[in-house]
């Protein structure tokens, strides 16, 4: 077990490698900053090596990131930069088509109708919301991004497999939309580094962890949808501290389910339904809906507290 100053000098010394090999041909470091814990120690690393020669690159996602990410993300790339100059705040805008239809690229209209991404495969948000307006960058912009290994099984064999000490390369992706050289900057950190590493630079974090336990940018996550119990806390949290994203998401239930019953042709209450997997693309629709029932009779307040 290496020490944690070893820890940081080694991942400094990936920076190092990535301007030997790269920066000093003609490639330009990009951050990927999401406003995230993650993201936050990547530009706080950049920044100690690059200083302010180097852009950041921020995606909005249509209809799923708070207002106050979008905000903090702002102000922290310009303490960083000095100014905005090298700063890309990116979005999907353009018309997509799902079932025929031309859609806006709103993240819940399109829920509605291909039905929620999953965590590991059919991460249609990653693909649309996330890399292809990543694709529009300058092909010499090399990305640094915050993607640990520790953070899933999936990303540990990602990682491990088809990086080389974080570096991957579009060739070992084998996908059309992984366009360019990405650097997964702390690949072999903990989430214990990334908290202590925060606490010992004095970083500002995105306020939105004290209020509703994540950064903003994605308001809606399949990891938030796990289990009943932990919809009903993120609902609480949203309750107490944002009532607007409380009741969008909320709304988005309803309508959710609304259109899995009409693809299933099914009244039968969820907490009574015999099947223990999704069984249409509505995924995570059994545990929506019984978050649904048990709203209906009390308080989420007054379920947590039973």
């Amino acid at each position: 077990m290496i020490s944690f100053s070893q820890l940081i000098e080694n991942t400094l010394n990936r920076l190092k490698k990535l301007d030997e090999h790269f920066i000093s041909k003609g490639y330009k470091p990009c951050v990927l900053f999401s406003g995230g814990k993650d993201s936050l120690v990547v530009l706080d690393l950049c920044h100690q090596y690059f200083g302010s020669d180097m852009y950041v690159a921020y995606i909005h996602i249509p209809g799923n990131t708070h207002e106050t990410c979008d905000y903090y993300v702002l102000c922290t790339v310009e303490k960083y930069l000095g100014s905005l100059s090298r700063f890309m705040y990116l979005y999907q805008n353009e018309l997509l088509k799902v079932r025929n239809k031309l859609m806006y690229p709103d993240f819940f209209e399109y829920a509605k109708e291909y039905g929620f991404p999953m965590l590991y495969r059919m991460r249609w948000c990653m693909r649309i919301f996330k890399l292809m307006p990543l694709r529009n960058l300058p092909k010499n912009f090399i990305f640094i991004s915050g993607e640990k290994a520790s953070d899933s099984n999936w990303r540990f064999k990602f990682l491990t497999e088809s990086s080389r000490d974080g570096l991957v390369l579009p060739s070992l992706t084998h996908s059309s939309y992984h366009t360019h050289i990405d650097l997964k900057l702390i690949w072999d950190w903990e989430k214990e580094h990334v908290l202590k590493y925060i606490k010992e630079r004095g970083l500002k974090l995105n306020p939105l962890y004290d209020k509703i336990g994540h950064s903003g940018n994605c308001m809606l996550y399949p990891g938030y949808l796990t289990s009943v119990d932990r919809i009903l806390h993120y609902l609480h949290r949203l309750e107490l501290y944002d009532r607007k994203w409380h009741d969008k998401i909320m709304n988005f239930f309803r309508e959710y389910m609304r259109k899995h019953r009409e693809l299933t042709k099914c009244n039968l209450p969820c907490s009574k339904c015999p099947y223990m997997r999704n069984r249409n693309r509505y995924i995570f629709a059994k545990k929506i809906g019984i978050v649904l029932e048990l709203l209906n009779e009390n308080s989420i307040l007054k379920y947590l507290t039973k």
